[in-house]
């Protein structure tokens, strides 16, 4: 920080020097007054020092706090250090206008955000009235297409009401010991007409295990992955399975195209699949990802093209069912 200040105050220091070396040369010129201007030069060197060294100190100061400030930039335009240099407050003075513009900007944004949640919140839940209608008119009779495109209806609303929810998902978070069979039974219920339909074999194996997490937010993403594996998959089997601390959601699909592997939890990325199917949103593996960081869960893919896909979800604690 001394060679900092040293730059910074670079014209003060010269001028400093200048004069010093204007009295020596003075000195040298009129030899009769040699001891005065020595005694003078000692003096003025001694209180130089002195407001120099106190100035830096006062510059360390309001650096750290400058420092301090930046990483925690919310509230830096209030508690800017007390100057009296015009120049300088003329400058905090516009750091807090533009403070004060950015904190209405952000306002605004947010009163936007909070108005379109609201509409789609809103949306969501009324949709849900005409799709009760809907099953119940098709449930009597024999429309397995029709059902099947319901089901996808419902599918992208429950997408909608989680990607909604995503940004506070922590607020929404009931943690609790739960068993993990539960929870996966309950997903693989829930596509069982999606598994016969396409007559693909289901090989589940039991747990034993409870895990603390969120009942539905887990639930949420193992339904994600298993959405995901029955689309990819058009014939074959899909293994559910712990192993290594790690649930598996294992399939026999087309697997993924390595070059995509490394973006698959972005947000909106679809990947080579994506793509040509042409209705993948890019938004689960991302709502996936996210909420099982706020979890303090993990998840990885493995994959290759021809020979299927691995979902590995890491569990962390976990006990065995007594």
């Amino acid at each position: 920080m001394i060679h900092q200040y040293i730059k910074d105050n670079f014209k003060h220091l010269l001028f400093y020097f200048i004069v010093l070396a204007i009295l020596l040369v003075v000195s040298s010129l009129y030899g009769q007054l040699k001891e005065p201007i020595f005694y003078s030069l000692v003096l003025i060197g001694v209180i130089g020092f002195l407001f120099t060294m106190l100035d830096y100190m006062h510059y360390r100061r309001r650096i750290t706090l400058l420092h301090h400030l930046a990483e925690s930039p919310e509230n830096a335009a209030d508690n800017l250090p007390l100057t009296g240099n015009n120049e300088e407050f003329a400058y905090q003075q516009l750091v807090q206008a533009l403070h004060e513009s950015y904190q209405n900007y952000i306002t605004k944004e947010e009163e936007r955000y909070t108005d379109r949640s609201d509409y789609f919140a809103m949306w969501a839940h009324q949709i849900k009235t005409p799709i009760a209608a809907m099953h119940l008119l098709i449930d009597d009779k024999n429309m397995p297409q029709e059902k099947e495109q319901l089901f996808r209806i419902e599918e992208y609303v429950s997408m909608v009401m989680h990607y909604l929810k995503a940004d506070d998902v922590s607020k929404d978070f009931v943690l609790a010991e739960y068993s993990l069979d539960s929870i996966l039974e309950e997903a693989i219920r829930h596509y069982s007409l999606q598994f016969i339909q396409k007559k693909l074999k289901l090989n589940y194996t039991p747990s034993h295990l409870n895990i603390c997490t969120d009942e539905k937010w887990f639930l949420f993403v193992v339904e994600q992955l298993l959405s995901n594996s029955l689309k990819y998959t058009p014939k074959g089997s899909i293994s559910i399975y712990v192993k290594n601390e790690n649930l598996i959601i294992e399939d026999t699909g087309i697997g993924i195209e390595a070059a995509d592997l490394p973006r698959m939890f972005e947000k909106g990325y679809t990947g080579y699949n994506g793509r040509k199917d042409k209705k993948s949103t890019g938004l689960g593996l991302y709502l996936c990802r996210k909420v099982l960081d706020k979890l303090g869960n993990t998840i990885r893919i493995e994959s290759e093209i021809g020979s299927g896909t691995k979902m590995l979800i890491g569990l962390g604690t976990c006990r065995n069912v007594s």
